[in-house]
């Protein structure tokens, strides 16, 4: 009895003696940060200028990021531009492509991207001269590249290269080459 009242009381000393340290079994697990939404809309707009017939541009475009995989992005959106070109003397045209676009944003780090991109649709044009003036909708394709810097999570500045050729237009009985041009350009987009 002796014996088991000495062994009953080392183990009352030992556990007061641990009373002090508690091991916590609480669950440690933090679930991974969320990731933005896929289908990520933004809207944005843009001024350049085209080198061959020395005439500015200016863009309106909204769209949204379609795929995401890795530092790699996918996006689709409807672009609007403005332009006057001059393709033969005495002619002016007034130019407005619009068209939609495929882009892929490639992130060099947290906040710098390159993008690439294609597009294809219509551009509406008015040719005039002497006052006279003929309307036409014609076929329209472009390509672009250039960089992207996030200056906060919803906010982007950019700038890039812009490749655009629009088919022939009628005017009147004849026909206006509308031909191609290349262009730089410097814009702004907001995602939300």
């Amino acid at each position: 009895m002796k014996t088991t009242a000495t062994m009953g009381l080392a183990l009352l000393l030992g556990a007061s003696a641990y009373a002090g340290e508690v091991t916590s079994t609480t669950n440690t697990y933090t679930p991974p940060p969320s990731s933005p939404s896929l289908y990520t809309w933004f809207v944005g707009g843009s001024g350049g200028y085209f080198f061959d017939n020395e005439e500015e541009f200016w863009t309106l475009h909204f769209g949204m990021k379609i795929a995401e995989s890795g530092p790699i992005t996918h996006s689709l959106f409807v672009e609007g531009l403005y332009t006057e070109w001059e393709p033969t003397l005495g002619l002016d045209s007034e130019i407005i492509p619009v068209t939609l676009n495929y882009k892929l944003d490639y992130a060099i780090n947290d906040r710098l991207s390159f993008y690439a991109g294609l597009g294809a649709g219509a551009a509406f044009i008015d040719n005039q001269v002497l006052g006279f003036s003929d309307d036409s909708v014609e076929l329209t394709a472009q390509a672009f590249v250039g960089l992207g810097f996030d200056v906060t999570q919803n906010f982007q500045i950019y700038s890039g290269a812009r490749y655009l050729w629009v088919d022939d237009s009628d005017f009147f009985r004849g026909t206006v080459d509308n031909g191609d041009d290349v262009g730089a350009e410097l814009g702004i987009r907001f995602k939300f």
